[in-house]
């Protein structure tokens, strides 16, 4: 899967368990290379050279659309390897000749990686561009050798080594790698990205009615607004952040300043309080670029995005670093009341997804916080109370939490989930508790 320098040898099935346990291709490498991709790739048909390309844990080349010519490269022959190299410093390509390089997890396996950069340039065609992803800390993961980290200064330094012109660099602050992410052009003028880009997501829409009316059923003591209505009233937020505004129901409820974000609200989407600053691009994009949002901590926030376990994982990781003291977090479709309302393809018209599955991975993971489930209508809510901004844990190791919770996808929801058990009724004396009043 990674491209090595020195003899060949095919890994055995004890070495790629092992460099699945390390995450080779991890998720936020694929995250990043996603990242890379949507904001810089060419549109149109352009031939595109992965470097270290053996599917062992993940492969890039499902990032790519259509049209997209694919190549991959590695040292042994495996799934996703189109071509086999020879020389483990020379690319079987003509000078010139490819659009796009892309390769992560590979250079800390190389052991003269300046060697690759140079083929990279010479592979290149003028203005073509190059991915590159490699790891600035984590253990050692031999595959069959782990040679260097790469930190801020290292692919400048590559960049002028090669030739090649470094448009667009950053570290990722998620464990154990903090991979270091460069976007290379070959010559050319491209310039980096610095704000969020609108950009339309895949939507789950489904307007019709599940055929079996069972599946639609819908359940709570009072309705989520109502419950809402009444935490504005009792934390009242100075500021106030939501995630996934729809038609904006739940943001009109917020008399303050407000941060929102959609890609993709509904058309009939109308925001009235002139305080509010609406956000159409991803929660992740968002965050990695919007610090300078937060002038003031944020008091309430409420996530009602993707639906998905590990799009509310991030952006509680995310959420949480920006909460002031006391702030409350508020996380929706934690139950669903049938099975099929927890799918993640949307198959009904009431669906949760699989968020009660981040709901239940927080109560193990983070027994500091205030977790209160209440029986509110017609998926329930999550109020999580207690937070720690200055917690990490969750960033040191998210790329093993986050395969995890890749593995398990899929999973039914468990009987205290659809039964409501642990669900408390939305009272005003027990949203008080549940925010410590």
């Amino acid at each position: 899967m990674r491209l090595l320098a020195g003899r060949l040898r095919r890994p055995s099935d004890d070495r790629i368990q092992e460099c699945r346990q390390w995450d080779i291709v991890h998720p936020s490498s694929i995250e990043n290379m996603r990242r890379c991709v949507q904001w810089y790739l060419p549109i149109g048909k352009a031939r595109v050279v992965d470097l270290g390309a053996m599917n062992v844990n993940g492969s890039y080349r499902e990032l790519l659309p259509a049209p997209t010519e694919y190549v991959g490269v590695d040292l042994e022959q495996g799934p996703g390897v189109d071509v086999v190299l020879t020389d483990v410093h020379r690319l079987p390509f003509e000078e010139g000749s490819i659009d796009i390089v892309m390769s992560g997890q590979m250079l800390e396996h190389c052991g003269q990686f300046w060697r690759i950069f140079s083929e990279i340039y010479r592979v290149l065609a003028p203005d073509g561009l190059a991915f590159m992803i490699a790891p600035s800390a984590g253990p050692v993961h031999r595959f069959p050798v782990d040679c260097y980290r790469f930190f801020a200064d290292s692919f400048p330094a590559l960049a002028e080594w090669s030739g090649l012109r470094l448009v667009h660099t950053w570290t990722d602050e998620r464990g154990p790698w903090r991979d270091v992410v460069g976007v290379f052009q070959k010559g050319g003028s491209l310039q980096p990205v610095t704000a969020p880009r609108p950009m339309k997501v895949a939507a789950n829409a489904r307007q019709e009615a599940h055929p079996d009316p069972a599946v639609e059923v819908q359940a709570g003591a009072r309705p989520y607004l109502d419950v809402l209505r009444d935490l504005h009233a009792l934390v009242d937020p100075s500021l106030y952040l939501e995630i996934g505004v729809r038609k904006g129901a739940s943001l009109s409820l917020a008399a303050c300043p407000a941060i929102a974000i959609d890609p993709d609200p509904h058309p009939d989407l109308a925001i009235a309080n002139e305080a509010v600053q609406f956000y159409r691009c991803t929660s992740d994009d968002f965050f990695f670029f919007g610090a300078q949002a937060f002038r003031t901590p944020v008091d309430l926030a409420f996530i009602d995005g993707m639906h998905l376990a590990e799009y509310v994982y991030r952006d509680f990781m995310n959420i949480e670093r920006v909460m002031g003291p006391g702030g409350i977090v508020v996380i929706d479709d934690i139950m669903p009341n049938h099975p099929i309302q927890a799918s993640r393809e949307r198959l009904s018209q009431v669906w949760t997804g699989d968020v009660w599955r981040f709901a239940d991975r927080l109560a193990s993971e983070r027994p500091d916080l205030r977790l209160t489930r209440l029986d509110a209508a017609p998926t329930g809510l999550l109020i999580i109370s207690g937070l720690d901004p200055a917690n990490r844990s969750w960033w040191s190791d998210y790329n093993p939490k986050m395969r995890q919770l890749t593995d398990e996808a899929g999973a039914p929801p468990p009987d205290h989930v659809l039964s409501r058990r642990d669900a408390l009724p939305p009272t005003l004396e027990n949203l008080r508790a549940a925010i410590g009043q």
